[in-house]
């Protein structure tokens, strides 16, 4: 059975109608060529080329052959340079999964480290609740996810930590800690803090948590609004404060603090195997 080895070579003789510029093309030797073009023509059962000691020319069949194989061996390399590009992240579409609580400059690096200059690969970030990162993970139906927690053991994912995310603090412009440049969790002490779910879910422990382990009594109130910066939408009502990702835009009748020394976990999910370009080049990019 002919190989497309054959056929290249074939066309490179055949274009350029000799044997000895067909195998510098090639970065082959002239031997090679030749080898290669008789064990062509003897599959087919038909002359392609005639040689002479002075000049190669095409047969009837040789032409036919020509003018069908120059478009077959464009579109192989046509296909073998797009699975280059696609497997080392230079071309394609990546579909990625953002829990709410990934904030605006986490966004923006994941961007920057997959859609390097030059790059025509194509993004899409869904915000996703973190209940259904995983299930869209496994469905294929999401190639990557980013959220604050790990979650279980989990043999269908792989995760991996990325570089921490710095806190601030969004608080309503009246409050007495609005006009603080900088605090720490201690600081919280007698705060009403406003999170998006209820104690026992992953992240709200996370924050309760550290504000405890840094000796601040809070009262937590649950969020009846949920996604983006829209989550502040109820700061004020309930005379609150919120921990937020560093980035959070700043808003009418809300401040934002600067929290010290107080980092969140990026954790990077994907499904289990090996992993893909992007993958690597945010590991490498936000490690």
């Amino acid at each position: 059975m002919p190989e497309l080895r054959h056929l290249r070579a074939f066309v490179a003789v055949a274009e350029q109608l000799s044997f000895t510029r067909a195998a510098e093309l090639l970065h082959l030797t002239q031997q090679t060529v030749s080898r290669t073009v008789g064990e062509l023509e003897r599959e087919l059962g038909v002359t392609l080329l005639e040689r002479t000691t002075r000049e190669v020319r095409l047969t009837a069949a040789g032409a036919s052959l020509l003018r069908d194989g120059v478009e077959v061996v464009r579109a192989a390399d046509a296909a073998f340079t797009r699975a280059r590009e696609i497997g080392t992240g230079a071309l394609g579409r990546v579909r990625i999964g953002v829990s709410p609580a990934i904030g605006p400059l986490d966004r923006d690096d994941v961007v920057r480290a997959l859609r390097p200059p030059g790059s025509d690969i194509s993004l899409a970030l869904h915000e996703v609740r973190p209940a259904d990162l995983r299930p869209l993970l496994r469905a294929h139906e999401l190639d990557l996810a980013l959220t604050r927690v790990s979650g279980e053991r989990d043999e269908t994912l792989h995760s991996a930590r990325l570089r921490p995310t710095p806190m601030v603090l969004a608080v309503p412009a009246h409050h007495p800690l609005a006009a603080r440049a900088s605090l720490t969790l201690r600081d919280l002490d007698g705060c009403r803090l406003l999170v998006a779910s209820a104690r026992g879910t992953s992240y709200t422990d996370l924050l309760v948590d550290a504000v405890e382990a840094a000796g601040a009594s809070v009262e937590v109130v649950e969020a009846r609004v949920t996604g983006g910066a829209a989550f502040l939408t109820p700061l004020a009502e309930e005379d609150a404060v919120a921990l937020m990702p560093a980035g959070t835009p700043p808003r009418d009748g809300v401040a934002i603090v600067a929290v010290e020394a107080f980092t969140v976990p990026l954790v990077l999910l994907w499904p289990a195997g090996l992993p893909s370009a992007a993958v690597g080049r945010l590991r490498a990019a936000l490690s």
